[in-house]
């Protein structure tokens, strides 16, 4: 099957033509692995195995718009809709999908809208026609059913599906080394310019009087933050850590920083709903970390210190926390799921 993958999250992009390339389907990103050998943002490694496929970068390149697809997105070119069965787009409806839902169609793409946790009334509201009209669209929580279901802006779901990780990628949790300090880490992208949004001050309370050093972009901002870490330099970062504590971001269920905790197996703290600055049904950070939940950044302390000072505790909750995640986010079940639904079955 030849899938159109659009996108905008080079991580999401990453995983997807991983997963969807080794399920055999030929996939064209538009986005960061539109050459897969040569991704245009080095978070994650380039694909060499994936196949190329010139004529259709050479359909792009014809715009002028390689090193900006915009103007791609917003008008696919022609020779995309004559290759794809199917285009899937994670998220931006209004700027990209809609430009080319009736193209698309005409041209029998089964199309398909992939929620990444960025949902909102008017969105939900202006897809119900699209739901009506031949749009698949897939979820990435079920806590957006939860919280758009009773509002009267739920434009429905197709499928449920995660996000699919690579469970060989992640090497097992061990805390940090004899001779290092205990650290509390966290991995979120600007927390210190989207403070309201991440739990900037959650997280500054809770790790008061303990090592914590943030990770992601401009986390160096923050007291301790140690800036963005390539992969390779994350997962050992992840794998040292004593304890992570998550603070959420508005408005998604969960993120990738999370999930990746998770699946390294460092023991996580969860902020809980009581003290979410979002929509409280809509987090899922606490479903997730569960058991250890905190609704006040003292609570968290009191979890993160017994998780630094206590570490047969730490190692009970990080093999169950992973145990967990790997049942939700293993690519061999997410894969099957999407398979499923490529081929039309309900």
């Amino acid at each position: 099957m030849n899938i159109l993958l659009i996108t905008a999250h080079s991580i999401a992009s990453y995983d997807d033509v991983r997963m969807l390339s080794d399920m055999g389907h030929q996939v064209f990103n538009l986005d960061a692995y539109i050459d897969p050998a040569h991704p245009h943002v080095p978070m994650r490694p380039a694909l060499p195995d994936v196949a190329g496929h010139p004529e259709l970068m050479a359909a792009v390149d014809a715009l002028g718009t390689r090193d900006n697809l915009t103007a791609a997105k917003e008008r696919l070119p022609d020779a995309l809709l004559e290759w794809a069965d199917v285009a899937i787009y994670h998220h931006y409806l209004d700027r990209w999908m809609e430009p080319n839902y009736a193209r698309l169609m005409a041209a029998g793409v089964k199309v398909v809208w992939r929620t990444c946790g960025q949902s909102d009334f008017g969105l939900e509201d202006r897809m119900k026609w699209y739901a009506g009209n031949g749009l698949t669209i897939v979820r990435y929580s079920p806590a957006e059913q939860r919280f758009f279901a009773g509002t009267g802006h739920w434009a429905g779901q197709d499928a449920l599906i995660r996000f699919g990780k690579y469970l060989g990628d992640y090497p097992e949790w061990t805390g940090p080394d004899p001779e290092a300090p205990a650290f509390v880490a966290n991995v979120t992208q600007d927390m210190a310019g989207r403070g309201d949004h991440c739990g900037l001050t959650f997280w500054i309370r809770a790790t008061s009087g303990l090592t914590a050093l943030p990770a992601g972009k401009d986390s160096e901002k923050l007291p301790g933050g140690v800036g963005f870490l390539p992969e390779p330099d994350m997962l050992d970062y992840l794998r040292q850590a004593s304890a992570y504590l998550y603070t959420g971001t508005v408005p998604a269920s969960y993120t990738l920083g999370l999930m990746e905790a998770l699946l390294v197996g460092v023991p996580v703290v969860s902020i809980g709903p009581a003290a979410w600055a979002g929509p409280e049904r809509l987090f899922e950070g606490h479903e997730l970390a569960f058991p250890l939940v905190a609704d006040t950044p003292e609570l968290a302390r009191d979890m993160l210190r017994r998780l630094i000072e206590d570490r047969p505790y730490a190692a009970m909750v990080s093999a169950e926390q992973r145990l967990r995640a790997q049942a939700l986010f293993d690519v061999a079940v997410v894969g099957k799921q999407w398979q499923k639904l490529l081929e039309g079955e309900s």
